[in-house]
């Protein structure tokens, strides 16, 4: 019935595009479709090391995956940074696509770099930012959640350098730790 339905409405503004006088609209791509669509929350059947996952449509998983959770597929993820370049501020340029490299369940917070774990299908992942020719630009941090039936993407910035601590103290040394039997840990 829903598919009755919607090729009813494909005929119908095929038709009323056809007395426009304008240009016609160029044909969308899939990634473009995808990106507008919804997505499955699929999770990989197996986490083994150094093979790679595939979803039931046969799209991959990332790479490296460290436990069975469910996670966005390459396509997802490439649907999630077209919804997040659509709604970022214009007039920058940036990367024509990503490619998932590693991901683990939960969040890393922009501030403090820590990784927080949530109940839902929350996950952070090494993503390659990818030119038009398909070569990395660089490797970002980016976490991805699973909201109203689609993958977003929320790129951040943590913090590189390491803690300033305030106060540093030296571990004491105790100078007969050499001998034999003395516990390790004192």
């Amino acid at each position: 019935m829903m598919v009755r339905s919607t090729w009813s409405i494909i005929a119908l503004a095929m038709a009323v595009s056809g007395c426009s006088t304008s240009a016609p609209e160029p044909v969308p791509s899939i990634a473009t479709e995808t990106a507008l669509g919804r997505h499955a929350l699929q999770t990989p059947a197996h986490v083994v090391p150094g093979r790679l996952e595939y979803a039931p449509d046969n799209s991959t998983f990332a790479p490296i995956l460290t436990e069975r959770f469910p996670y966005p597929t390459q396509a997802d993820a490439n649907a999630a940074y077209l919804r997040w370049i659509s709604a970022a501020a214009p007039g920058r340029s940036y990367p024509s696509a990503v490619r998932l490299f590693g991901c683990k369940p939960g969040a890393v917070d922009a501030q403090t770099a820590r990784v927080t774990r949530y109940r839902g299908p929350v996950v952070h992942c090494a993503t390659d930012l990818l030119d038009g020719d398909g070569r990395r630009l660089r490797r970002e941090t980016v976490n991805v959640y699973y909201h109203r039936s689609a993958w977003t993407m929320q790129p951040l910035d943590p913090p590189r350098a390491p803690v300033a601590w305030r106060d540093r103290e030296g571990s004491p040394r105790d100078i007969w730790r050499w001998l034999p039997g003395r516990s390790r840990y004192q």
